[in-house]
């Protein structure tokens, strides 16, 4: 926090996130252009180290720098305008190709991941809706559908099967946006859908597994509330209401009433939101 966040010439702020092979700071000003990667924010995030005032800023920095409505999302990497081989083996590739940044799928989902457990709701979800609304265009990303490792410079998908981040990705919107996790074997509901995740009639679905059940939970909103605005009211399991314990802005069933519902059934958890 003190010693690799930086601020440029036109103030923005963000962490440096790497030294090259020189020992010189990659990040920052630059003769050839303001530096910026965005693996270096993702890690910061995620793991706690910036604090809530420099979360904000990485946000700003990355819209500054990174985000290009034409490839979908934030790219991996500024251009550093030059064959950097003191950095690694990702300068071999020209601007905009694979890890020299492309909009790398794999780190940007980890970035919307990231901000959701910042509390950044929507700058998460609009992270992953932009992702989604640029792949699913066949005539712009000209892939089938499903998200690449990356898309390249002219906005088409590559390395469709070639991927960690579709696993991050359901993960994110599984555990983040519709928020059923497990937390010490109980079973958690900590949704962070925005008004525009539920359908016309206030409701938004998911299915998973949890304690070796099979689970359909169903978020009842019917005012549409935005995120910021609703709060859970009651919990329903195959229509018998149950108990459940608060934990600010978060509904938790003990595992034991998850363990005691028939393994061969899938069950319905109906969240009703107010």
């Amino acid at each position: 926090r003190q010693s690799e966040w930086l601020r440029n010439s036109e103030g923005y702020e963000w962490f440096n996130g790497y030294y090259d092979n020189d020992g010189q700071r990659v990040e920052g000003d630059h003769p050839n252009g303001v530096r910026m990667t965005l693996t270096g924010q993702v890690f910061t995030l995620m793991g706690g180290i910036a604090n809530n005032e420099q979360a904000r800023h990485i946000v700003r920095s990355v819209q500054r720098y990174l985000v290009d409505p034409r490839v979908g999302g934030p790219r991996l990497n500024t251009d550093f305008g030059e064959v950097k081989h003191n950095l690694g083996r990702c300068f071999g590739f020209a601007f905009g190709t694979k890890e020299n940044g492309a909009m790398f799928s794999h780190m940007t989902v980890m970035y919307a991941k990231a901000l959701y457990q910042r509390g950044l709701v929507r700058e998460g979800y609009q992270i992953l809706e932009g992702i989604y609304r640029h792949c699913r265009s066949f005539a712009t990303s000209r892939i089938y559908p499903g998200i690449p490792e990356y898309i390249d410079a002219k906005g088409r998908g590559a390395y469709p099967y070639l991927t960690g981040s579709a696993s991050w990705l359901l993960l994110t919107m599984l555990t983040e946006a519709f928020g059923v996790k497990g937390r010490l074997g109980d079973l958690v509901f900590e949704p962070r859908l925005v008004r525009e995740q539920f359908d016309a009639a206030g409701i938004a679905t998911v299915a998973t597994l949890f304690a070796d059940r099979q689970l359909e939970v169903v978020y009842h909103n019917p005012a549409r509330l935005d995120y910021a605005d609703y709060g859970l009211e009651s919990i329903r399991i195959d229509a018998v209401p149950v108990e459940f314990k608060t934990d600010n802005r978060s509904g938790i069933i003990a595992r034991r009433v998850i363990e005691a519902l028939n393994p061969q059934q899938r069950h319905r958890i109906d969240v009703m939101l107010i």
